[in-house]
């Protein structure tokens, strides 16, 4: 009997020691999972350009993340200029360090980290812009959180909205307003950027609501 509770206390040891372990093996293994994430900023090397917006960096850990470039839109595969933004992509970065800032405001996009990446300190989203080798991706300026860098904003990605509402509006300095619009179309105040318009005496487009030869008042 004693040699029974012996050896039932020894099994009983020896599946909480191997229980023990194991659960230890996984937390480690979790935290293992979230050294490099998408809010960090990581460095390593370039092992491959995929294309134009997309790299391979494998950090100091030996972790291999694939990088989409935030806010640039280069050329597919069956798009004319692919070469040539991959070519210059290889030329810049493969095999040469780098650091990667992730966009705090995307998360992982097809299993891709969306970031600005800097090759050997140089900025390759602005320099594949600078070069004409790729556009920005305008989709995403509303989202991205180097929506308003120098570099985002000169190419294309504009803080002021505005300016498209404005292409379907007519500048009334541009406009004798006692005529109608090119189109031979009838304006109304809402086709003009500013209130309280001269009119004169003719008003074919009847902005003019109390005749006091002052239009749009208000």
């Amino acid at each position: 009997m004693r040699h029974f509770l012996f050896y039932e206390t020894i099994f009983i040891f020896l599946v909480f020691l191997g229980t023990t372990i194991f659960s230890n093996q996984v937390w480690a293994t979790s935290l293992n999972s979230d050294l490099v994430t998408t809010s960090s900023n990581f460095s390593g090397t370039v092992t491959k350009v995929i294309d134009g917006d997309t790299l391979d960096v494998t950090t100091i850990e030996g972790e291999t993340i694939t990088v989409r470039l935030a806010l640039i839109d280069a050329p597919e595969t069956d798009e004319s200029g692919f070469d040539e933004a991959k070519n210059f992509m290889t030329e810049q970065c493969l095999d040469k360090n780098s650091e990667v800032d992730p966009d705090n405001n995307q998360g992982l996009t097809y299993g891709r980290t969306v970031a600005v990446v800097y090759c050997d300190g140089v900025n390759v989203n602005e320099a594949i812009l600078d070069n004409g080798f790729a556009d920005v991706y305008q989709d995403f300026c509303d989202v991205s959180e180097f929506a308003d860098s120098n570099w985002a904003q000169e190419h294309g990605c504009s803080s002021n909205n505005s300016n498209k509402d404005n292409e379907d509006k007519v500048e009334s300095s541009g406009i004798n307003n006692n005529q109608l619009d090119n189109n031979g179309k009838d304006l109304d105040c809402k086709d003009f950027g500013e209130k309280n318009i001269p009119v004169g005496g003719n008003d074919p487009n009847n902005l003019d609501a109390d005749g006091d030869g002052v239009g749009c008042e208000g």
